[in-house]
């Protein structure tokens, strides 16, 4: 029996989109890594992939990708065989048999309030100057920025409203400082009250919604002029925004909030960066810190 996975991604994603809920961001990641797969397949002369052309493949995924990534991939591709065997075109999954690899405990990158201040002040775009505004002081996700309309900005009550993972939403305070850079771009396109506006919150230079990459690369660009001489992305401004809020004493549930976890155990990933600020603090305040 001869299937053809081409047209089964074709189903598939109408499935992702369908019935699974998923970020944009997440969607696209899970496509391009069958996409991927099914190009490697190609170049092989490999119409399914046996425990030969799964090894070939593992072995590739080893040498270019992280582990996190690896872990993503084999979810995605994993994911879609199942879906194929739901539709009787399998009898079992090529990719049943492999594990998932175990998880790195690497620490979140953030920047020093400092960092974040220098790089947010180099900015002298109004587009790019309120996407840093909004990402720092809601530590909301790059693809979330991406799904945002205007209406979604709550200036008089200081909130914006998030669709998250799932399609779940949440509203999230946003400050002064990040509220008044909106308004300001928002200006700038003649838009004066946002929440009458159905427009996509950010625009690229064709008039079109700005999307994830390009919002990765407007982070990239300003990092280079700060000269922050590390990699920054939407991502670390996300554990900026988390670690400078749970270092001023913020609860933690509320952190888990703001940021759209469903589980509180993702948010103490957090916990062990403040490690150091704890101890500080207990060695100038405890009585018995001081004892030889």
């Amino acid at each position: 029996m001869t299937i053809h996975l081409e047209a089964f991604l074709n189903q598939y994603k109408m499935f992702l989109l369908d019935q699974r809920g998923l970020s944009r961001e997440t969607y696209r990641a899970y496509v391009g890594d069958i996409g991927d797969l099914l190009l490697f397949l190609d170049a092989k002369g490999c119409a399914l992939p046996d425990r030969v052309m799964v090894r070939s493949y593992l072995m590739k995924l080893h040498r270019t990708s992280s582990r996190a990534s690896i872990n993503r991939k084999l979810s995605a591709i994993k994911g879609f065989f199942d879906f194929i065997m739901s539709r009787g075109g399998l009898e079992a999954n090529p990719f049943s048999h492999v594990r998932s690899l175990r998880k790195q405990e690497d620490l979140p990158r953030f920047l020093t309030p400092e960092e974040i201040i220098d790089l947010i002040e180099k900015v002298d775009d109004l587009r790019d100057r309120a996407v840093l505004e909004l990402c720092y002081s809601t530590g909301v996700r790059v693809g979330e920025v991406e799904g945002m309309n205007c209406m979604d900005v709550d200036g008089a009550a200081g909130f914006i409203l998030v669709t998250g993972k799932g399609s779940k939403q949440r509203r999230v305070p946003v400050g002064r400082r990040a509220l008044g850079a909106l308004f300001a771009y928002l200006r700038s396109r003649g838009i004066d009250d946002p929440v009458y506006s159905p427009e996509p919150l950010f625009l690229n230079a064709r008039g079109r919604r700005l999307t994830s990459r390009s919002i990765r690369r407007i982070v990239d660009r300003w990092a280079a002029t700060a000269a922050l001489n590390r990699h920054i992305s939407p991502h670390v401004i996300r554990h900026t925004f988390a670690t400078h809020l749970l270092d001023a004493g913020a609860d933690l549930r509320a952190i888990q909030e703001m940021l759209g976890h469903a589980s509180l155990s993702t948010t103490q990933h957090y916990t062990h960066l403040t490690v150091d600020k704890l101890m500080d603090v207990y060695d100038k305040a405890h009585p018995k810190a001081k004892e030889e």
